[in-house]
Protein backbone atom coordinates (compact mmCIF):
# COMPACT_ATOMS: atom_id res chain seq x y z
CA UNK A 1 0.00 0.00 0.00
CA UNK A 2 1.70 3.39 -1.14
CA UNK A 3 -0.25 5.93 1.30
CA UNK A 4 1.52 9.33 1.78
CA UNK A 5 1.36 13.09 3.65
CA UNK A 6 -0.20 14.74 0.92
CA UNK A 7 -3.04 11.64 1.19
CA UNK A 8 -3.56 11.62 4.63
CA UNK A 9 -3.90 15.34 4.89
CA UNK A 10 -6.39 14.94 2.61
CA UNK A 11 -8.45 12.53 4.36
CA UNK A 12 -8.32 14.66 7.59
CA UNK A 13 -9.53 17.71 5.94
CA UNK A 14 -12.21 15.86 4.62
CA UNK A 15 -13.25 14.75 8.21
CA UNK A 16 -11.84 11.04 8.09
CA UNK A 17 -10.16 10.53 11.19
CA UNK A 18 -10.04 6.89 11.20
CA UNK A 19 -6.70 7.63 9.13
CA UNK A 20 -4.98 8.32 12.44
CA UNK A 21 -5.03 5.67 14.40
CA UNK A 22 -2.33 3.83 15.56
CA UNK A 23 -3.43 0.65 16.27
CA UNK A 24 -1.22 -1.10 13.94
CA UNK A 25 -3.82 -4.45 13.62
CA UNK A 26 -6.04 -2.24 11.88
CA UNK A 27 -4.10 0.86 10.30
CA UNK A 28 -0.55 -0.65 10.07
CA UNK A 29 -0.33 -0.75 6.52
CA UNK A 30 -1.15 3.49 6.56
CA UNK A 31 1.20 3.49 9.18
CA UNK A 32 4.22 1.87 7.75
CA UNK A 33 3.68 3.93 4.50
CA UNK A 34 4.23 7.25 6.31
CA UNK A 35 7.39 5.91 8.20
CA UNK A 36 8.93 5.70 4.56
CA UNK A 37 8.19 8.58 4.12
CA UNK A 38 8.85 10.75 7.23
CA UNK A 39 12.64 8.71 7.62
CA UNK A 40 13.27 8.59 4.10
CA UNK A 41 17.12 9.72 4.15
CA UNK A 42 19.06 11.42 7.34
CA UNK A 43 18.96 14.55 5.54
CA UNK A 44 15.54 14.66 4.89
CA UNK A 45 14.24 13.01 7.92
CA UNK A 46 11.29 15.11 9.53
CA UNK A 47 11.81 16.29 13.55
CA UNK A 48 9.69 17.29 15.54
CA UNK A 49 10.01 21.13 14.36
CA UNK A 50 8.92 20.16 10.77
CA UNK A 51 6.18 17.89 12.06
CA UNK A 52 4.79 21.05 13.92
CA UNK A 53 5.25 23.43 10.85
CA UNK A 54 3.91 20.95 8.11
CA UNK A 55 0.80 20.29 10.41
CA UNK A 56 0.39 23.86 11.02
CA UNK A 57 0.36 24.87 7.05
CA UNK A 58 -2.43 22.86 6.86
CA UNK A 59 -4.82 25.43 8.62
CA UNK A 60 -7.31 22.69 10.00
CA UNK A 61 -10.33 23.99 10.77
CA UNK A 62 -8.88 27.28 9.89
CA UNK A 63 -5.94 26.97 11.84
CA UNK A 64 -7.64 27.41 15.26
CA UNK A 65 -7.73 24.47 16.91
CA UNK A 66 -4.52 23.99 18.27
CA UNK A 67 -5.17 21.03 20.26
CA UNK A 68 -5.99 19.39 17.00
CA UNK A 69 -2.60 19.82 15.70
CA UNK A 70 -0.90 18.71 18.59
CA UNK A 71 -2.76 15.42 17.74
CA UNK A 72 -1.85 15.06 14.33
CA UNK A 73 1.78 15.72 15.55
CA UNK A 74 1.59 13.32 17.67
CA UNK A 75 0.23 10.93 14.99
CA UNK A 76 3.11 11.45 12.94
CA UNK A 77 5.95 11.46 15.68
CA UNK A 78 4.45 7.65 15.87
CA UNK A 79 4.69 6.93 12.66
CA UNK A 80 8.53 8.01 12.31
CA UNK A 81 9.69 6.57 15.68
CA UNK A 82 6.91 3.26 16.11
CA UNK A 83 9.20 0.06 16.54
CA UNK A 84 6.28 -2.70 15.88
CA UNK A 85 8.42 -5.52 17.80
CA UNK A 86 8.81 -3.61 21.21
CA UNK A 87 5.81 -2.62 22.68
CA UNK A 88 7.64 -0.97 25.68
CA UNK A 89 10.09 1.03 23.33
CA UNK A 90 6.76 2.22 21.58
CA UNK A 91 4.49 2.76 24.80
CA UNK A 92 5.62 6.80 24.79
CA UNK A 93 4.29 7.64 21.79
CA UNK A 94 1.14 5.24 22.11
CA UNK A 95 0.06 6.91 25.52
CA UNK A 96 1.40 10.52 24.72
CA UNK A 97 -1.35 10.35 21.87
CA UNK A 98 -3.92 8.64 23.85
CA UNK A 99 -3.63 11.46 26.11
CA UNK A 100 -3.73 14.14 23.04
CA UNK A 101 -6.80 12.51 21.55
CA UNK A 102 -8.52 12.84 24.83
CA UNK A 103 -7.24 16.52 25.31
CA UNK A 104 -9.40 17.39 21.80
CA UNK A 105 -12.60 15.95 23.31
CA UNK A 106 -12.50 18.00 26.73
CA UNK A 107 -14.04 21.23 24.72
CA UNK A 108 -17.28 21.32 23.22
CA UNK A 109 -16.97 24.10 21.17
CA UNK A 110 -14.83 22.27 18.74
CA UNK A 111 -16.20 19.62 16.30
CA UNK A 112 -15.43 16.99 17.76
CA UNK A 113 -17.93 14.34 16.83
CA UNK A 114 -15.64 12.34 14.50
CA UNK A 115 -13.18 12.01 17.17
CA UNK A 116 -15.44 10.18 19.72
CA UNK A 117 -15.28 6.89 18.00
CA UNK A 118 -11.37 7.46 17.61
CA UNK A 119 -11.27 7.60 21.22
CA UNK A 120 -13.62 4.43 22.49
CA UNK A 121 -11.74 2.38 19.84
CA UNK A 122 -8.38 3.76 21.01
CA UNK A 123 -9.07 2.93 25.02
CA UNK A 124 -10.00 -0.61 23.86
CA UNK A 125 -6.38 -1.07 22.46
CA UNK A 126 -4.62 1.04 25.64
CA UNK A 127 -6.73 -0.47 28.03
CA UNK A 128 -5.18 -3.98 27.22
CA UNK A 129 -1.79 -3.04 26.64
CA UNK A 130 -1.33 -0.84 29.82
CA UNK A 131 -2.18 -4.13 31.73
CA UNK A 132 0.46 -5.97 29.52
CA UNK A 133 2.98 -3.71 30.79
CA UNK A 134 1.92 -3.19 34.24
CA UNK A 135 1.93 -7.79 34.30
CA UNK A 136 5.76 -7.06 33.90
CA UNK A 137 5.99 -3.88 35.96
CA UNK A 138 9.33 -5.66 37.77
CA UNK A 139 11.25 -6.67 34.23
CA UNK A 140 10.54 -2.79 32.86
CA UNK A 141 11.11 -0.90 36.01
CA UNK A 142 7.68 0.78 36.92
CA UNK A 143 5.68 1.06 39.59
CA UNK A 144 3.00 -1.66 40.03
CA UNK A 145 -0.17 -0.20 38.32
CA UNK A 146 1.76 2.96 37.08
CA UNK A 147 0.18 2.98 33.36
CA UNK A 148 -3.30 1.56 34.35
CA UNK A 149 -3.25 4.22 36.59
CA UNK A 150 -2.12 7.08 34.21
CA UNK A 151 -4.77 5.56 31.60
CA UNK A 152 -7.20 6.11 34.10
CA UNK A 153 -6.58 9.91 34.49
CA UNK A 154 -6.77 10.46 31.33
CA UNK A 155 -10.34 8.71 30.89
CA UNK A 156 -11.09 10.67 34.05
CA UNK A 157 -11.00 14.10 32.73
CA UNK A 158 -12.93 13.12 29.78
CA UNK A 159 -15.76 12.19 32.07
CA UNK A 160 -15.38 15.04 34.12
CA UNK A 161 -15.60 17.33 30.87
CA UNK A 162 -19.30 15.55 30.21
CA UNK A 163 -22.39 17.82 31.14
CA UNK A 164 -25.99 17.53 30.75
CA UNK A 165 -26.74 20.00 28.77
CA UNK A 166 -30.98 19.85 29.17
CA UNK A 167 -32.74 22.42 26.43
CA UNK A 168 -30.46 19.76 23.60
CA UNK A 169 -32.04 19.06 20.63
CA UNK A 170 -29.74 15.95 20.23
CA UNK A 171 -27.69 14.13 22.19
CA UNK A 172 -24.16 14.98 22.20
CA UNK A 173 -21.64 12.18 20.73
CA UNK A 174 -19.86 12.14 23.85
CA UNK A 175 -23.07 11.24 25.87
CA UNK A 176 -23.45 8.27 23.88
CA UNK A 177 -20.19 6.97 25.09
CA UNK A 178 -20.83 8.24 28.76
CA UNK A 179 -21.89 4.41 30.16
CA UNK A 180 -18.93 2.93 28.11
CA UNK A 181 -16.48 5.10 30.09
CA UNK A 182 -17.80 4.83 33.57
CA UNK A 183 -17.47 1.06 32.85
CA UNK A 184 -14.47 1.42 31.90
CA UNK A 185 -13.14 3.85 34.78
CA UNK A 186 -14.47 1.36 37.20
CA UNK A 187 -13.24 -1.85 35.60
CA UNK A 188 -9.65 -0.28 36.21
CA UNK A 189 -10.36 0.91 39.73
CA UNK A 190 -11.08 -2.28 39.89
CA UNK A 191 -7.94 -3.83 38.22
CA UNK A 192 -5.34 -1.11 40.17
CA UNK A 193 -6.99 -2.37 43.92
CA UNK A 194 -8.50 1.18 44.25
CA UNK A 195 -12.28 0.58 44.18
CA UNK A 196 -13.10 2.98 46.47
CA UNK A 197 -12.67 5.90 43.29
CA UNK A 198 -15.54 3.89 41.95
CA UNK A 199 -17.51 6.17 44.29
CA UNK A 200 -17.43 9.34 42.45
CA UNK A 201 -18.03 7.66 39.17
CA UNK A 202 -21.17 6.13 40.23
CA UNK A 203 -22.35 9.00 42.08
CA UNK A 204 -21.98 11.75 38.89
CA UNK A 205 -23.34 9.30 36.48
CA UNK A 206 -27.27 10.00 36.91
CA UNK A 207 -26.42 14.04 37.13
CA UNK A 208 -24.19 13.91 33.86
CA UNK A 209 -26.37 11.21 31.62
CA UNK A 210 -29.46 12.75 29.18
CA UNK A 211 -30.14 9.16 28.15
CA UNK A 212 -32.35 7.23 30.24
CA UNK A 213 -30.58 4.26 31.42
CA UNK A 214 -32.20 1.84 29.99
CA UNK A 215 -31.84 3.23 26.41
CA UNK A 216 -28.28 2.69 26.74
CA UNK A 217 -26.90 -0.84 25.58
CA UNK A 218 -27.90 -4.06 27.42
CA UNK A 219 -24.35 -5.37 27.32
CA UNK A 220 -23.17 -1.38 29.25
CA UNK A 221 -26.27 -2.10 31.00
CA UNK A 222 -25.53 -5.28 32.39
CA UNK A 223 -22.00 -4.48 32.82
CA UNK A 224 -22.87 -1.22 35.34
CA UNK A 225 -24.50 -3.43 37.55
CA UNK A 226 -22.06 -6.05 37.59
CA UNK A 227 -20.10 -3.12 38.95
CA UNK A 228 -22.15 -1.63 40.85
CA UNK A 229 -23.16 -5.12 43.04
CA UNK A 230 -19.13 -5.35 43.18
CA UNK A 231 -18.91 -2.22 44.76
CA UNK A 232 -21.31 -2.71 47.21
CA UNK A 233 -20.42 -5.72 48.61
CA UNK A 234 -17.20 -4.61 49.42
CA UNK A 235 -18.55 -1.69 51.31
CA UNK A 236 -20.97 -4.45 52.91
CA UNK A 237 -23.98 -3.10 51.28
CA UNK A 238 -24.98 -6.83 51.11
CA UNK A 239 -28.79 -6.03 50.11
CA UNK A 240 -28.13 -3.77 47.34
CA UNK A 241 -25.21 -5.81 45.69
CA UNK A 242 -27.33 -8.63 45.74
CA UNK A 243 -30.30 -6.47 43.84
CA UNK A 244 -27.71 -5.45 41.39
CA UNK A 245 -26.13 -8.19 40.83
CA UNK A 246 -29.02 -10.86 40.64
CA UNK A 247 -30.51 -7.98 37.63
CA UNK A 248 -26.98 -8.28 35.46
CA UNK A 249 -27.58 -12.24 36.23
CA UNK A 250 -31.57 -11.74 35.20
CA UNK A 251 -30.67 -9.84 32.27
CA UNK A 252 -27.73 -11.77 31.41
CA UNK A 253 -29.37 -14.82 31.16
CA UNK A 254 -32.49 -12.97 28.58
CA UNK A 255 -29.89 -12.27 26.03
CA UNK A 256 -28.13 -15.78 26.62
CA UNK A 257 -31.53 -17.38 25.17
CA UNK A 258 -31.67 -14.85 22.10
CA UNK A 259 -28.41 -14.95 20.49
CA UNK A 260 -26.21 -17.14 18.04
CA UNK A 261 -24.56 -20.03 19.58
CA UNK A 262 -21.43 -18.39 18.14
CA UNK A 263 -21.46 -15.88 21.05
CA UNK A 264 -22.64 -18.71 23.99
CA UNK A 265 -19.11 -19.36 25.08
CA UNK A 266 -18.28 -15.41 25.75
CA UNK A 267 -21.38 -15.15 27.13
CA UNK A 268 -21.37 -18.44 29.56
CA UNK A 269 -18.34 -16.60 31.10
CA UNK A 270 -19.81 -13.63 31.78
CA UNK A 271 -22.41 -15.46 33.84
CA UNK A 272 -19.86 -17.15 35.95
CA UNK A 273 -18.40 -13.82 36.69
CA UNK A 274 -21.13 -12.59 38.07
CA UNK A 275 -22.52 -15.92 39.91
CA UNK A 276 -18.67 -15.91 41.40
CA UNK A 277 -19.75 -12.58 43.42
CA UNK A 278 -24.04 -13.42 43.28
CA UNK A 279 -24.25 -17.00 44.60
CA UNK A 280 -22.10 -15.70 48.44
CA UNK A 281 -24.31 -12.67 48.58
CA UNK A 282 -27.58 -14.68 48.37
CA UNK A 283 -26.29 -16.73 51.30
CA UNK A 284 -25.48 -13.90 53.17
CA UNK A 285 -29.10 -12.81 53.13
CA UNK A 286 -30.52 -16.48 53.79
CA UNK A 287 -31.13 -17.19 49.54
CA UNK A 288 -30.28 -20.43 48.61
CA UNK A 289 -29.47 -20.62 44.46
CA UNK A 290 -30.82 -22.97 42.14
CA UNK A 291 -27.69 -24.83 42.12
CA UNK A 292 -29.13 -27.19 39.11
CA UNK A 293 -28.86 -24.29 36.63
CA UNK A 294 -25.21 -22.91 37.98
CA UNK A 295 -24.44 -26.73 37.61
CA UNK A 296 -24.74 -26.42 33.80
CA UNK A 297 -22.70 -23.52 33.72
CA UNK A 298 -19.78 -24.42 35.85
CA UNK A 299 -20.05 -27.82 37.77
CA UNK A 300 -16.67 -26.34 40.02
CA UNK A 301 -18.69 -23.51 41.46
CA UNK A 302 -21.86 -25.79 41.97
CA UNK A 303 -20.12 -27.87 43.64
CA UNK A 304 -18.17 -25.54 46.10
CA UNK A 305 -21.11 -23.67 47.19
CA UNK A 306 -22.95 -26.64 47.48
CA UNK A 307 -20.74 -27.25 49.97
CA UNK A 308 -21.14 -23.70 51.78
CA UNK A 309 -24.57 -23.46 51.58
CA UNK A 310 -24.82 -26.98 53.41
CA UNK A 311 -22.86 -25.97 55.82
CA UNK A 312 -24.61 -22.17 56.83
CA UNK A 313 -27.81 -24.03 56.40
CA UNK A 314 -26.65 -26.62 58.72
CA UNK A 315 -25.70 -24.38 61.34
CA UNK A 316 -21.79 -25.65 61.20
CA UNK A 317 -19.40 -22.86 62.60
CA UNK A 318 -16.39 -25.79 61.94
CA UNK A 319 -17.69 -26.25 58.44
CA UNK A 320 -18.07 -23.09 57.35
CA UNK A 321 -14.35 -22.14 58.84
CA UNK A 322 -12.84 -25.25 57.09
CA UNK A 323 -14.55 -23.93 54.13
CA UNK A 324 -13.06 -20.35 54.34
CA UNK A 325 -9.83 -21.55 54.83
CA UNK A 326 -9.47 -23.89 52.35
CA UNK A 327 -10.61 -21.49 49.69
CA UNK A 328 -8.85 -18.33 51.04
CA UNK A 329 -6.43 -17.50 48.17
CA UNK A 330 -9.83 -17.73 46.00
CA UNK A 331 -11.09 -15.46 48.01
CA UNK A 332 -8.66 -12.90 48.87
CA UNK A 333 -8.37 -12.37 44.79
CA UNK A 334 -12.32 -11.76 44.29
CA UNK A 335 -12.21 -9.50 47.89
CA UNK A 336 -15.19 -11.58 48.90
CA UNK A 337 -13.11 -13.05 52.47
CA UNK A 338 -13.68 -10.73 54.81
CA UNK A 339 -17.39 -9.62 53.99
CA UNK A 340 -18.38 -13.57 54.56
CA UNK A 341 -16.02 -13.78 57.36
CA UNK A 342 -17.86 -10.91 58.69
CA UNK A 343 -21.64 -11.72 57.32
CA UNK A 344 -21.64 -16.13 57.33
CA UNK A 345 -20.93 -16.72 60.67
CA UNK A 346 -23.79 -14.63 62.67
CA UNK A 347 -26.19 -16.43 59.38
CA UNK A 348 -25.10 -19.90 60.64
CA UNK A 349 -25.72 -19.73 64.22
CA UNK A 350 -29.22 -18.62 63.22
CA UNK A 351 -29.60 -21.58 61.35
CA UNK A 352 -28.01 -23.52 64.17
CA UNK A 353 -30.39 -21.82 67.11
CA UNK A 354 -33.15 -22.52 64.61
CA UNK A 355 -32.14 -26.38 64.97
CA UNK A 356 -32.38 -25.79 68.31
CA UNK A 357 -35.70 -24.65 68.73
CA UNK A 358 -37.31 -26.76 66.19
CA UNK A 359 -36.02 -29.33 68.41
CA UNK A 360 -35.99 -28.35 72.30
CA UNK A 361 -38.40 -25.54 71.95
CA UNK A 362 -41.37 -25.98 69.37
CA UNK A 363 -41.75 -29.62 69.69
CA UNK A 364 -42.04 -29.14 73.70
CA UNK A 365 -44.09 -26.17 74.13
CA UNK A 366 -41.94 -24.25 76.17
CA UNK A 367 -41.07 -20.91 75.32
CA UNK A 368 -38.01 -21.61 76.63
CA UNK A 369 -34.38 -21.99 75.58
CA UNK A 370 -31.95 -23.07 77.82
CA UNK A 371 -28.72 -21.49 77.68
CA UNK A 372 -27.12 -24.77 78.81
CA UNK A 373 -28.97 -26.36 75.61
CA UNK A 374 -27.36 -23.34 73.45
CA UNK A 375 -23.96 -23.94 74.64
CA UNK A 376 -24.07 -27.96 73.78
CA UNK A 377 -25.51 -27.22 70.23
CA UNK A 378 -22.66 -24.13 69.77
CA UNK A 379 -19.80 -27.10 70.85
CA UNK A 380 -20.89 -29.18 68.19
CA UNK A 381 -21.31 -26.48 65.58
CA UNK A 382 -17.71 -25.08 66.86
CA UNK A 383 -16.33 -28.35 67.50
CA UNK A 384 -12.71 -28.28 69.48
CA UNK A 385 -11.12 -24.85 69.63
CA UNK A 386 -7.60 -25.27 68.31
CA UNK A 387 -4.19 -23.53 68.97
CA UNK A 388 -3.26 -21.12 67.19
CA UNK A 389 -6.12 -19.19 67.56
CA UNK A 390 -6.43 -17.54 63.55
CA UNK A 391 -8.26 -15.00 62.08
CA UNK A 392 -11.54 -18.32 61.72
CA UNK A 393 -11.09 -19.16 64.94
CA UNK A 394 -10.47 -16.32 67.22
CA UNK A 395 -14.02 -15.40 68.14
CA UNK A 396 -15.97 -18.30 68.42
CA UNK A 397 -16.50 -19.48 71.92
CA UNK A 398 -19.47 -22.04 72.75
CA UNK A 399 -19.64 -19.50 76.36
CA UNK A 400 -20.29 -16.71 74.33
CA UNK A 401 -24.22 -18.27 73.81
CA UNK A 402 -25.31 -15.31 75.51
CA UNK A 403 -23.75 -12.91 73.10
CA UNK A 404 -24.94 -14.85 69.82
CA UNK A 405 -28.36 -14.90 71.03
CA UNK A 406 -28.16 -10.42 71.63
CA UNK A 407 -26.87 -10.32 68.35
CA UNK A 408 -29.54 -12.39 67.00
CA UNK A 409 -32.66 -10.46 68.57
CA UNK A 410 -30.51 -7.20 67.57
CA UNK A 411 -30.62 -7.98 64.10
CA UNK A 412 -34.16 -9.17 64.71
CA UNK A 413 -33.51 -12.58 63.43
CA UNK A 414 -34.56 -14.24 66.45
CA UNK A 415 -37.55 -13.07 68.71
CA UNK A 416 -36.78 -13.78 72.81
CA UNK A 417 -35.60 -12.08 75.40
CA UNK A 418 -32.19 -13.30 77.71
CA UNK A 419 -32.67 -13.35 81.26
CA UNK A 420 -28.78 -13.82 82.35
CA UNK A 421 -29.48 -14.44 85.94
CA UNK A 422 -32.43 -17.01 84.96
CA UNK A 423 -30.10 -18.66 82.16
CA UNK A 424 -32.64 -18.91 79.95
CA UNK A 425 -33.85 -17.53 76.68
CA UNK A 426 -37.73 -16.63 76.58
CA UNK A 427 -39.73 -17.00 73.14
CA UNK A 428 -43.11 -17.25 72.34
CA UNK A 429 -44.81 -20.68 73.05
CA UNK A 430 -45.90 -21.71 69.30
CA UNK A 431 -45.27 -23.98 67.06
CA UNK A 432 -44.85 -21.73 64.12
CA UNK A 433 -40.76 -21.46 63.64
CA UNK A 434 -41.20 -18.68 61.55
CA UNK A 435 -42.94 -16.97 64.89
CA UNK A 436 -39.83 -17.09 66.68
CA UNK A 437 -37.14 -16.95 64.23
CA UNK A 438 -38.30 -14.84 60.99
CA UNK A 439 -37.32 -15.30 57.98
CA UNK A 440 -33.44 -13.59 57.18
CA UNK A 441 -34.15 -12.24 53.90
CA UNK A 442 -37.29 -10.01 55.30
CA UNK A 443 -35.22 -8.89 58.54
CA UNK A 444 -31.94 -8.09 56.27
CA UNK A 445 -34.15 -5.80 53.49
CA UNK A 446 -35.73 -4.12 56.66
CA UNK A 447 -32.49 -3.70 58.21
CA UNK A 448 -30.79 -2.44 55.70
CA UNK A 449 -33.13 -0.82 53.23
CA UNK A 450 -31.89 -0.41 49.16
CA UNK A 451 -30.15 2.98 48.08
CA UNK A 452 -32.75 4.95 46.63
CA UNK A 453 -30.67 6.48 44.02
CA UNK A 454 -30.58 3.24 41.91
CA UNK A 455 -33.96 3.98 41.53
CA UNK A 456 -33.56 4.90 37.99
CA UNK A 457 -32.13 1.96 36.92
CA UNK A 458 -35.39 0.26 36.39
CA UNK A 459 -37.18 3.69 35.52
Amino acid sequence: MNYSLAQLFKDVAAGNHNVISIDLETNGMIVASLQNELNRGPKSRHDDKSLEKMIESQKFYGGNWTRFNILLVSFLQYCRDVDPWSLWQSCDLIFNFYQNLNSCLLNDSYPIDNLVPLFRSHTEYVVPLAKRLDDNYLIIGTKRHQLLSFTSSVISKLFNSIKKLENADTIPPKQTILMYIVNKLNNIYFQIDSPQLCSNIFKNFRPKSMVPFRQYPIKEQIEYRYLLGRYYLLNNMVTNAFVQLNSAYRQLSLVLDRVSPNYIPQLRRNLIRILIYLVPTGLMIGKLPRLNLIRSLNPTIADKYSELARHVRGGSIKGLNGWLQAHEGELRKHDLLLVLLEKLPIITYRYLIRFVVQTFVTTQDSGRLPYNVVETAMQVSIGPIERPLTCYNAIHDPKNLENVLVTLINLGLLRGNCFPLLKTCVVKKTHQTQEILPPIQDRVVQAFPLNSDDAWLDS
